[in-house]
């Protein structure tokens, strides 16, 4: 079977399930069209197996430009063309979803093809209610031209749904989940509540530094934030916080590991690779109610939800005052994770989706 994904974006969540779905339907030809941006790995090439191959998509660009998109449809007809035999055209990240829809369209190659927004563009909160409306238009038009959609999340579904865009599937990411469970150690102070991610305003730095400014003097609780970015000066530097700045994905790894509860202050995701990393090492979570979290939590059983700073100070204190939860909370993200968002799930959902079962 020959698969070929356009994505105008390979960093980031797209490149992780883009490396994760090609080297699990690892008997398929991958053909991966993508745009270079700067958090684009110099080396992406090497990160895939021998079944990928990758085309440059020279004027694909991430924000909106008539004369610069016009161009990269023209550029991606001419691309998709050099594949007539394709099974499969799987479309990734919003633009490249509605500049692959609408190429498909004109070519006639209505059948077998996905899109996954990884995030839908009206979600965000960066932007005012006049551009979400004209976003969903887009997405709306998109869903007209030819195609099904794939929603990473449950509740990216209910989005989907509630604003009229239909053939929507739903399978969630996954990672690769060890079968030895965790090893838990012995509880002692302080507790380490950390995260991983940019600091962009996604992310919510501000409300992670309100947070943390509630526990200074408190020397029972240790904060970390794994990562950096533009908004690094939004987190307050004192002795109860650490920025550890850009780190490889080991290193990433290892951090991850040296916590105990795994935060997010984002107020928007698709279904977040970091968290379900979290998970699968046994942490609890408290997690911001927003699209994509909302689906990694059983409330009281792996974690928390919240919706305001007071709700998760609260969360925090409870666990200070319940130091034993933290294991047991921690236990149960790693079964969620092992039972419903493991690689090998999510490689059955897709080989079933692309075979049209």
């Amino acid at each position: 079977m020959q698969i070929v994904h356009v994505t105008e974006c390979l960093a980031g969540g797209v490149l992780t399930f883009l490396l994760n779905l090609t080297s699990v339907l690892d008997e398929e030809q991958h053909i991966i069209i993508f745009s270079r941006r700067d958090n684009t790995p110099a080396n992406v090439e090497d990160l895939f197996g021998k079944n990928v191959k990758l085309v440059p998509w020279k004027y694909a660009e991430r924000e909106i430009n008539a004369k610069q998109d016009f161009l990269a449809l023209l550029e991606l007809m001419k691309l998709l063309k050099q594949y007539p035999d394709a099974d499969v055209i799987q479309l990734h990240s919003s633009k490249a979803g509605f500049l692959g829809r609408l190429a498909c369209r004109l070519q006639g190659r209505t059948k077998k093809v996905f899109y996954l927004p990884h995030g839908l563009s009206f979600a965000r909160e960066d932007v005012s209610a006049g551009k979400k409306k004209f976003y969903i238009c887009l997405e709306k038009l998109g869903n007209f031209f030819c195609g099904e959609v794939i929603a990473c999340s449950d509740s990216e579904k209910k989005l989907l749904d509630k604003n009229g865009i239909c053939n929507v599937h739903v399978i969630n990411n996954g990672i690769e989940v060890s079968a030895m469970p965790p090893v838990y150690r012995a509880f002692s102070y302080p507790l380490v509540v950390g995260t991983v991610g940019r600091l962009t305003y996604q992310k919510n730095p501000s409300l992670f530094n309100a947070i943390v400014e509630s526990f200074r003097g408190d020397n029972r609780v240790q904060f970390v934030w794994v990562g950096d970015g533009e908004l690094h000066n939004d987190i307050q530097m004192a002795d109860n916080v650490e920025i550890t700045g850009w780190l490889n994905s080991e290193e990433v790894q290892r951090e991850l590991t040296k916590i105990d509860v795994y935060i997010s202050t984002s107020l928007w995701e698709g279904l977040p690779y970091a968290v379900l990393e979290a998970m699968s090492l046994g942490k609890p979570l408290l997690l911001f109610d927003c699209i994509g979290n909302r689906d990694l939590v059983e409330t009281g059983k792996n974690g928390y939800l919240y919706k305001t700073k007071e709700e998760v100070i609260s969360n925090i204190k409870n666990l200070l005052a319940n130091p034993h939860l933290v294991n047991v909370l921690g236990e149960n993200s790693y079964q969620l994770v092992k039972r419903s968002f493991s690689l090998k799930r999510m490689q059955i959902k897709y080989r079933r989706l692309y075979c049209g079962l």
